[in-house]
């Protein structure tokens, strides 16, 4: 089973906010590196521009980041995603062209 998998298996599974913040939030991708989980998501907190915001989560479902950390806030699009090389994220989102 591959890491994506497992992931998914975790998150589908669960029923908590990663964060509770308000106006919309949606289109997720995660990633798990070193022990703990990695969440990402179009935001907008700070309408009308959609920025992409990211938590760490423990192996154990408990939120790191509660707040989120804004990892890109120049008008996100409808989507992101995330990848891992062994050493950095990458997160993707198109923005709006």
């Amino acid at each position: 089973m591959d890491m994506a998998m497992v992931l998914s298996l975790f998150l589908f599974r669960a029923d908590f906010a990663i964060c509770p913040a308000g106006n919309f939030s949606g289109y997720p991708a995660a990633g798990f590196v070193q022990d703990q989980y990695y969440a990402f998501w179009i935001d907008q907190r700070c309408s009308p521009l959609m920025a992409v915001y990211g938590a760490r989560v423990s192996r154990s479902g408990a939120v790191i980041d509660s707040a989120g950390v804004a990892v890109y806030t120049d008008s996100a699009g409808y989507g992101c995603g995330a990848a891992f090389d062994g050493t950095n994220f990458l997160v993707v989102t198109r923005n709006h062209c």
